[in-house]
């Protein structure tokens, strides 16, 4: 019975230890986040990425000057310029592309699913419906401050920075912020709004204005110097000689 008793506490014992030794290779293989669709000059978790690359939880992708990365996060796209770098999470269920300098940019038809964290707040698409966005992080010019822009090219964001206060984005609209220390001494950091939403830059308009005056003022350079080397008025002919 004892010869019995000893076999099966061996047997058990060498079952708990299997299954221990399961587990970390289970948590060494979990779900990608995502899938690098091209890369350029640009790095995921310290290897050169290619695409195809699978793209797991906090992976750094850093892009070196002149390089960019674009990403396939389910049926979205994140995608980042150069000298950009960044992470991805996942939070109940919502992929998380956490930004720390340089541009980022996203597509997606699903905003719910998808969301961007600065270091002045959260990005993220509102209303449901299609939206394409880019978040460009610099240093103020001639200040250690660094500035935030944030454009919508389809569909509107909703910017809510670290003080809680909430910005809409509509489409064609920028929102431009400064993230400086605060102030008070607290060492703390605040976001003061430069321009938002109908304050900030319109692309839209920009376009609509830019394109017709730049046609119409080369079309009258062209006129004027065609007319400037036709001699065909009186007062463009020759002057005798005294």
């Amino acid at each position: 019975m004892r010869s019995i008793a000893l076999g099966a506490r061996s047997a058990l014992v060498g079952f708990l230890i299997a299954g221990l030794m399961g587990l970390p290779a289970r948590a060494a293989n979990p779900q990608p986040l995502a899938t690098v669709v091209s890369a350029q000059s640009a790095r995921l978790a310290n290897a050169d990425a290619v695409p195809g690359a699978d793209v797991y939880l906090d992976d750094d992708l850093v892009t070196n000057p002149g390089g960019s990365l674009r990403l396939a996060v389910g049926t979205s796209q994140v995608y980042l310029l150069a000298e950009s770098e960044a992470t991805l999470r996942q939070d109940q269920g919502k992929i998380q592309a956490k930004m720390y300098r340089g541009t980022l940019g996203f597509s997606t038809s699903t905003p719910d699913q998808i969301e961007v964290d600065t270091p002045f707040g959260m990005v993220r698409g509102v209303n449901g419906s299609r939206v394409l966005g880019q978040i460009s992080i610099v240093l103020a010019p001639n200040t250690s401050d660094e500035r935030i822009t944030v454009t919508s090219y389809e569909g509107a964001l909703l910017v809510v920075d670290l003080a809680g206060r909430s910005q809409t984005i509509d489409d064609g609209q920028t929102y431009v912020g400064t993230l400086n220390s605060d102030s008070s001494g607290g060492g703390g950091r605040d976001v003061k709004v430069v321009g938002v939403g109908a304050q900030g830059i319109n692309w839209h308009h920009v376009i609509a204005v830019a394109i017709p005056a730049a046609i119409l003022g080369t079309t009258a350079a062209i006129l004027y110097i065609k007319e400037s080397e036709s001699c065909d008025r009186p007062d463009c002919a020759p002057k005798p000689k005294d």
